[in-house]
């Protein structure tokens, strides 16, 4: 049996064993407890999802919208949403369109969904979202109805001046470059950075496009706030949605390519000094397998050299993680500035898993430090590969706590995407909760959420999460970021993902904002997952 049909045949199994354990026989656990109801949901939120249609094209929606912060859950009229989708966006760019009111429920969990109303292009033109509070400051989100699947964040918005955005801003942007009613498309990635001096915006932009690299000078661009704002970067034209001044979020609304992502503001042109943990996702171009790959791991950054650095990786189903006793891939690094007084940086990893059917070499990433995480894009025509590199503050998971999860990846088997929205508690590493899945519209809601949280005593802060039964709950190997928030990749054989955990925060112990920057698989609709063939001397 050829390598491509045993991968098939894994991914069959797998998906199999996973339809098993969906059956009418995984009932819900007990009502769930906590201190979360609907007065959590009050004010302005901010939301974003990316994922996939019904049909497999690329989907990304972004908006705001207005919860009551009251026990009859209503969303009131006037909020606005923005949808880009290729089966409606080819000709013209997606206008902004009005929420004219909706509704919402908060569990004691803080598991909840908000159905919003709005004439969207969709044959069920109302937008449900499944989200999990961390605090009243926002959480975890996934589209829930039948028009697609996607994740994202839920931020509660802060007014925000034209003025009050002022000096740096890095931005980490994907999507796919080109699109069809077929389904068709290619990866597109960038990040790059921008000095806003009132609507102006000057910069350098980093762009992968299907593995293409290329950089260019920003002049000429411009942001600017509003409901939403809009901005134009490298000639490419966004809608803006500010959370607060060092946060935004953009969506594109040109009609081809399509990109999202999130801008941050940068405070420091120096690499950080530290002790990183990272997520990145792409995709694989090798010979033998085709499809998307997530990595993840932990890494020490002198600001010039990286050392001590531990990966482990799923590419197309294949991972190093074969049990708890499996060690994770080493490899170190250097670090180089191109222009000292700009806060831009080139890392190579060296003896790095990032494609290939899980072989090592050395991958070259641009990097962009900024107030959410080091922003990181490949830039070696070798693949595309981005993602974000936290500082990690401590190693710990507390036991006795509530937890918010959010995952967003690929089922291989049904070739779907596939998001879930969790909550569950943490009792002396037992994992209990509750799981939302939606496998590209299909939605099953709730199912078991049963783990057990397995730390790496020799690298503190990495740990593996194992499901305890066939259900719904992935298989995880997670890195602490601090003490509330740990970011994960999926290690199953049928399935990959990406995805982050946020601790509940109980109101008498002040709000949690949400600031990880929300990672998915980086991949191409399904007509676009093809082999390709590896150019002489490169790994993959």
């Amino acid at each position: 049996m050829s390598l491509r049909n045993r991968f098939v045949l894994m991914s069959v199994l797998a998906t199999l064993a996973v339809l098993m354990g969906c059956s009418s026989t995984n009932k819900a656990a007990p009502p769930p407890t906590g201190g979360f109801n609907d007065s959590n949901l009050s004010g302005t939120y901010v939301f974003s999802t990316a994922g996939s249609d019904a049909n497999g094209n690329f989907l990304t929606m972004l908006g705001a919208f207005t919860a009551c912060g009251c026990t009859g859950g209503t969303i009131s009229a006037g909020g606005s949403l923005v949808i880009n989708d290729p089966e409606f966006g080819l000709t013209a760019p997606t206008a902004p369109l009005t929420i004219t009111g909706g509704s919402y429920t908060v569990g004691v969990d803080g598991r909840g969904t908000a159905t919003l109303q709005a004439s969207t292009p969709f044959q069920t033109p109302s937008i449900i979202l499944d989200f999990v509070l961390t605090s009243t400051q926002g959480g975890l989100v996934s589209e829930f109805d039948n028009n697609g699947s996607g994740s994202g964040t839920l931020d509660l918005q802060s007014s925000v001046a034209q003025s009050d955005l002022t000096g740096t801003y890095v931005f980490n942007l994907a999507g796919v470059s080109i699109a069809s009613l077929t389904g068709e498309g290619v990866p597109l990635a960038t990040v790059g950075s921008v000095v806003l001096t009132g609507t102006s915006a000057t910069g350098i932009q980093d762009f992968n496009n299907n593995e293409a690299y290329s950089s260019q000078a920003i002049s000429g661009g411009s942001i600017t706030v509003g409901a939403p704002g809009t901005a134009s970067i490298g000639g490419l034209n966004f809608a803006v949605y500010p959370i607060d001044s060092t946060h935004l979020k953009f969506i594109e609304t040109d009609p081809t390519p399509i990109l999202v992502g999130d801008v941050f503001s940068q405070t420091s042109t120096s690499f950080p000094s530290s002790e990183l943990a990272f997520t990145m996702t792409g995709f694989d171009y090798s010979t033998t397998l085709s499809g998307p790959l997530v990595v993840g791991g932990m890494m020490n950054s002198s600001g010039t050299a990286i050392s001590n650095g531990v990966e482990d990786v799923n590419d197309a189903g294949v991972s190093n993680i074969a049990s708890t006793a499996t060690a994770p891939l080493s490899f170190t690094g250097g670090i180089t500035q191109p222009t000292p007084s700009v806060g831009r940086f080139f890392v190579t990893l060296n003896s790095f898993a990032n494609g290939a059917g899980g072989t090592t070499g050395s991958y070259t990433f641009v990097a962009y430090p900024s107030t959410g995480g080091t922003q990181l894009l490949e830039a070696d025509a070798l693949g595309i590969t981005g993602g974000v590199a936290y500082p990690q503050d401590s190693t710990s998971f507390a036991s006795g706590q509530g937890y918010g999860l959010n995952l967003t990846g690929f089922s291989f088997s049904a070739g779907t995407e596939a998001d879930a929205i969790a909550e569950f508690t943490n009792a002396d590493n037992v994992l209990t909760g509750l799981i939302d899945v939606n496998d590209a519209g299909a939605t099953n809601s709730p199912q078991n959420f049963n783990a057990t949280y397995v730390p790496d005593s020799s690298n503190p802060g990495r740990a593996l999460i194992e499901a305890n039964n066939n259900g719904a709950t992935p298989n995880l190997v997670s890195y602490t970021v601090d003490g509330t928030n740990t970011i994960f990749i999926e290690f199953d054989p049928g399935q990959l993902a990406v995805g982050s955990i946020g601790q509940q925060a109980a109101q008498s112990q002040g709000a949690i904002a949400t600031r990880m920057a929300v990672l998915r698989p980086r991949v191409a609709a399904k007509g676009a997952w093809k082999k390709k063939p590896t150019a002489a001397g490169q790994g993959r």
